[in-house]
């Protein structure tokens, strides 16, 4: 198989987290391009036999990637609504099949320097929050006008992740200047939670609880007395966050109280109020439609419905036109097909991670943490703001799991020789 092949796709899904959130287009092009690479690889493998396809391998991938376009070509074929804007969003999560068909062949010590794109964007997304936040003539409501354009809780969520990802790959020395790189990966974890802290994004910290019990799930080896004390450490350090995040004067928690009890006087139209005028809107809508939804371009149709039956507000009905929920957005859209697919999407690859947390070496080790931590913390952050809401943040996910995926797959045959060959 040509070397520029597996070079080229290898070099445009590393770029991926470095892209993230640094520029709006990167992401898109690197899907486009590699998947283009790959496919016209995988026909010139079909008429040449380089090497045998082995789909076997990647079929549960291929099965989470794909969920989510089969669950929208089934409800659109029998709703008769159609999204050209959908299509191709859900495109580009399967467009990452045959870009992982070809990073299973890529020498695993490539794939390693992920840990460089994951540290870049940690720095990156910190400076560009602490930067924008605190311009007197920009601040949070200007963050998506910038980099890779997502507003500010997006934003926040994966600077924490690449932060807490960087911080994982302690255990990888792949420069000439160990200390130095471990120094790093060690210094851009305050950094993130500062850049998270003037972000004023309340659901960022849930993945320090995430990053927590992924870390003691693939520790088997520790005794339970080590174990408990990590429990406990954990437990004190997000009742300090915790602590430090309600009495802070800048802190947006306290707000939440405030706002269920104004929701509770019937003044809905607040942060709290708004999400949960939507979530009950989609939970109506999947009511009306439980199967496939009620299609995902109907969903400002339906809110105008409910907002004469006085269900959401006239706010709600004109500005809004997704749940805050990727799940319930799935499940008003596409019905059970919807939901099914969207928890194929994320638990899937975790499940294939968390097995693989169990190999003593400890490229596939920490590899598999990092994947853990990527979908379920995903998942989390899915629960209170749209991850999908529009095309550009579909190959940051799609992307970076095949990578890991990759990065973690057992080596045989070709690719241990392809491994050898670049070690010499």
């Amino acid at each position: 198989m040509p070397t520029f092949c597996l070079r080229s796709v290898a070099f445009l899904a590393l770029l991926v987290p470095a892209l993230a959130l640094t520029s709006a287009v990167g992401g898109p092009a690197v899907i486009y391009l590699a998947a283009l690479i790959a496919m016209a690889t995988m026909v010139a493998n079909a008429a040449k036999h380089w090497e045998p396809f082995a789909l076997k391998e990647l079929a549960a991938m291929a099965v989470a990637l794909t969920a989510p376009l089969v669950a929208m070509l089934i409800s659109s074929s029998y709703l008769g609504v159609w999204s050209g804007s959908e299509n191709e969003k859900l495109l580009r999560f399967a467009l990452a099949v045959p870009v992982c068909w070809l990073l299973l062949r890529v020498p695993r010590n490539w794939l390693q320097h992920v840990q460089w794109s994951l540290l870049f964007g940690a720095i990156a997304g910190s400076l560009m929050l602490i930067v924008i936040v605190h311009s007197p003539s920009l601040g949070r409501g200007a963050v998506s006008d910038f980099g890779g354009r997502y507003n500010a809780v997006a934003f926040a969520d994966l600077t924490i992740f690449f932060g807490l990802a960087a911080l994982l790959t302690l255990p990888w020395k792949l420069s000439p200047w160990p200390r130095l790189e471990s120094a790093l990966k060690i210094a851009v974890v305050p950094l993130c939670i500062y850049g998270v802290w003037v972000s004023h994004t309340r659901s960022s910290w849930a993945l320090l609880v995430v990053f927590g019990l992924v870390y003691l799930s693939t520790k088997r080896q520790w005794a339970r007395r080590t174990k408990l004390l990590f429990l406990g450490g954990l437990i004190a350090v997000m009742a300090v966050v915790a602590a430090v995040s309600w009495y802070s004067k800048e802190s947006r928690w306290k707000n939440v109280l405030t706002d269920v009890d104004r929701y509770e006087q019937h003044d809905r139209d607040t942060s709290v109020g708004i999400r949960i005028q939507l979530w009950k809107a989609s939970w109506l809508m999947f009511k009306e439609s439980p199967l496939v939804g009620v299609g995902v371009p109907n969903f400002r149709s339906e809110l105008a419905k409910l907002e004469k039956q006085g269900v959401v507000t006239e706010l709600v009905s004109v500005d809004y036109g997704e749940p805050h929920n990727d799940m319930l957005g799935a499940l008003a859209g596409y019905g059970l097909l919807g939901l099914l697919s969207i928890l194929a999407l994320y638990l899937i690859p975790a499940a294939i991670f968390w097995r693989r947390s169990a190999s003593a070496d400890p490229v596939v080790h920490v590899g598999a943490q990092i994947g853990m931590l990527f979908c379920l913390g995903y998942f989390v952050f899915s629960l209170s703001e749209m991850m999908f809401r529009n095309m550009r943040s579909v190959p940051i996910y799609a992307v970076t799991v095949v990578v890991l995926f990759a990065l973690t797959s057992a080596r045989t045959g070709l690719a241990q020789q392809r491994l050898s060959a670049a070690k010499r």
